[in-house]
């Protein structure tokens, strides 16, 4: 029978989501977008990650910002409502992020 202990998030990103790692995220479009994921990856410190995504809203954004991402492939990075994130648009300015536009 399976160990029925169940993994906090922490856990789960220290253990699954190591430096370099490329993540999907937001593939449930809006509703599904992972915050409490994407909040951990940021206070773990990942780096050099790449994130795939359709549908990438703030959560990318912020991720930028937080400094963990090298990479980006997705068809959108920032929020209805205001617009492309802040934190991309000056990373890709900048040249300090790839990006694959789709």
């Amino acid at each position: 029978m399976p160990d029925s202990k169940q993994m906090t998030m922490a856990e789960a990103i220290d253990r699954f989501v190591p430096d370099g790692s490329e993540i999907a995220l937001g593939c449930g479009l809006e509703t599904c977008i992972p915050f409490s994921a994407g909040h951990e990856l940021m206070r773990q410190e990942k780096g050099h990650l790449t994130l795939i995504g359709p549908i990438s809203d703030i959560l990318f954004d912020q991720l930028v910002g937080a400094g963990c991402v090298d990479r980006i492939r997705a068809a959108w990075v920032g929020n209805v409502i205001t617009g492309s994130g802040y934190n991309f648009r000056r990373a890709v300015e900048s040249g300090s992020i790839d990006v694959e536009d789709h």
